[in-house]
């Protein structure tokens, strides 16, 4: 069995802590003494890639992220159906005959990139396929650099750092020609935008997107707009929002192909909602499908990443409350899986897939707790859980109502892990149209 208590093991020549589902909860909750961003400098060192560090800003995109995506989720919702049955459209089609898809992560991710491209940069930017693809690959793009093993931090912790950055320091920069395509896609906006403000003045009614938002801070020079800077926030947000977002939708894309005996249930709740809105659905209806939150919460519990949030102790040191004492500048490491299958909360069966078993426990998806850490915890939980959840339960929703799909075998595909990480599933999802009874 695993072992309860923290523990160390040597990554790297690297001391690390490994704590499990009791003291989870005491690192999430200690924000005055863990910070997970500092995991990520060394994992993914933008501070020396970007212009601008994002992480001496981390604050104001968590702001922005609860403000104006979380915050503003009835004023995105109808714009957000519209995108998902675009790319629904535009990637799968009409299914009268069986449709192989392949692969799904590159497919959700699109999907992902063109709801977000239009919070981002607004309507008419977002309008544009390099734009879309910029959104969709950016992050990929850029972990074909942070993948490499730590073998340098034997020598020095930093090293790794200033290694992986180096192509990104003397040329050889992913970033570069997608930074290009957002100024340029951005600029007419921005630049219309000042225009009709002056015109308006106080009648100039403002956009309802994160540009605009920029657009309002109090250090913004409509004479000297630094694009730069704006393209380097949405890379920013763009990294850490779309590939965990595109992953989770893959994986609940196989969760429900490969489940079959759920599908009946699944589709009566949608159909019935569907013709009780009369196909105009609305954010209360989404809402109250429990069925599908259940079912989406249960896909998230089961996302196969063993570590999802490590932090590091910035402060003098940290004594858990059995006593046992680490330092500053240590990496924590939640072992996650001892939470999402605690055996205490989900009974002596929690590694299956009970995809309703939330139903009657009136919790919704996007809501954390100590045996569900898939969003974090505490205080500086995921701010965008809950734009996240929603996007879920459009795609599904939608999925579910116009098309039959399967996998390859009839079976449940495996994950992919790599390290402590999995990827979803490479096999293709096989995709037919429903037919109208």
């Amino acid at each position: 069995m695993f072992k309860r208590e923290p523990f160390n093991i040597i990554i790297f020549g690297r001391v690390t802590t490994v704590v499990a589902q009791k003291y989870i909860p005491e690192v999430t909750k200690a924000h005055e003494n863990f910070d997970s961003f500092e995991v990520l400098k060394e994992l993914a060192p933008f501070h020396f890639i970007l212009d601008h560090n994002p992480f001496d800003i981390t604050d104001f995109h968590a702001k922005t992220t609860r403000e104006q995506i979380s915050g503003k989720l009835s004023l995105h919702f109808d714009k957000m159906q519209k995108n998902i049955l675009y790319c629904l459209d535009k990637w799968i089609g009409e299914c009268n005959e069986p449709r192989s898809i392949k692969p799904i992560w590159n497919f959700t991710n699109h999907v992902t990139a063109k709801l977000i491209a239009n919070i981002c940069i607004g309507e008419e930017a977002s309008q544009h396929e390099d734009v879309i693809h910029t959104f969709a690959v950016l992050t990929d793009d850029m972990n074909r650099f942070f993948f490499l093993p730590p073998f340098l931090s034997f020598i020095h912790q930093k090293l790794h750092e200033f290694v992986i950055s180096l192509p990104f320091l003397i040329g050889f920069s992913p970033i570069a020609k997608h930074k290009k395509i957002l100024i340029n896609r951005m600029k007419p906006v921005v630049e219309n935008r000042i225009q009709q403000k002056k015109i308006l003045g106080d009648s100039y009614k403002p956009s309802d997107d994160i540009l605009e938002f920029y657009m309002s801070q109090p250090d913004f020079v409509p004479s000297n707009v630094n694009y730069n800077y704006f393209a380097d926030l949405l890379i920013f947000l763009i990294i850490v929002g779309i590939g965990t977002t595109g992953k989770s939708l893959a994986n609940l894309l196989f969760d429900y192909a490969g489940r079959p005996e759920y599908w009946d249930e699944l589709y009566e709740e949608a159909s019935t909602f569907n013709k009780e809105c009369n196909g105009k659905l609305a954010l209360n209806d989404i809402n109250k499908m429990i069925k599908l939150d259940s079912f989406i919460r249960e896909s998230l519990r089961h996302t196969g990443d063993m570590i999802i949030v490590p932090h590091a102790v910035t402060t003098d040191h940290y004594t858990f409350s059995n006593g046992y004492t680490i330092p500053k500048g240590r990496n924590v490491f939640d072992f996650s899986e001892d939470c999402l299958f605690s055996e205490s909360q989900y009974g002596p069966d929690s590694k299956s897939f009970k995809p309703f078993q939330f139903v009657s426990q009136n919790i919704s998806a996007s809501k954390v707790d100590r045996n569900f850490v898939i969003f974090g915890g505490g205080r500086h939980a995921c701010p965008g859980r809950f734009y996240a959840v929603l996007v879920l339960k459009l795609f599904l929703y939608h999925v579910i109502l116009k098309y039959h799909v399967r996998t390859e075998n009839g079976n449940m595909p495996k994950k992919l892990m790599v390290g402590p990480i999995s990827n979803p599933p490479e096999e293709s999802l096989i995709f037919e149209q429903r037919k109208e009874i």
